[in-house]
């Protein structure tokens, strides 16, 4: 999950990867060693280092990082899910992320939250009426596409904070298609 969410465009050595998983580098070697083996991973020299970055012209690697993001909504617990479960009811939005207190903290003023849409006007309305039956309001972000690209590209220090932390409610395809489009 690190290699998806961590936007480096040298990927990362054999030691950040086993530090960033809180596995020891001979557990990361042989992970590294099979998941290069399948094509997941693409091994790139610098230095003396091997760099390692995932592998988005496979379309395995692409429904991996799918999966990894379900796992990640389905693991989902408390006042977070809760205001997932009700959030991820918007239609109108191409994908949807969850990030910020509220999936840290049990005390938490707010639900900030991702729209990838250009419905605006229903976004805000969708997200008043949540924040009418709950005792926190939803506060939406919501870009386009092409923007929250840019923002990454930009290294937008909030964007890419919700990258690494956020949640994704709906869109794991578009959520890996951003960052394959961001890392190429």
């Amino acid at each position: 999950m690190h290699l998806l969410r961590n936007i480096d465009e040298f990927g990362y050595n054999i030691n950040q990867i086993a530090k960033l998983n809180k596995i020891s580098v001979g557990s990361a070697f042989k992970i590294l060693k099979e998941l290069e083996k399948d094509k997941i991973i693409i091994k790139k020299e610098i230095g003396n280092a091997s760099h390692y970055k995932l592998n988005f012209d496979n379309p395995e690697t692409i429904k991996l990082c799918e999966l990894l993001l379900l796992a990640e909504r389905r693991n989902l617990k408390g006042h977070a899910k809760l205001y997932a479960d009700e959030v991820v009811n918007f239609k109108d939005a191409e994908m949807i992320i969850i990030f910020g207190s509220v999936l840290r903290n049990k005390e938490f003023n707010d639900v900030d939250v991702l729209f990838l849409t250009n419905q605006t006007k229903k976004v805000n309305n969708f997200c008043l009426e949540i924040s009418k039956v709950r005792t926190k309001p939803v506060v939406p972000l919501i870009m386009k596409k092409e923007d929250l690209i840019k923002a990454i590209k930009n290294k937008k220090e909030a964007i890419l904070w919700m990258i690494k932390e956020g949640i994704v409610l709906r869109g794991e395809s578009i959520f890996v298609e951003v960052i394959k489009n961001v890392s190429s």
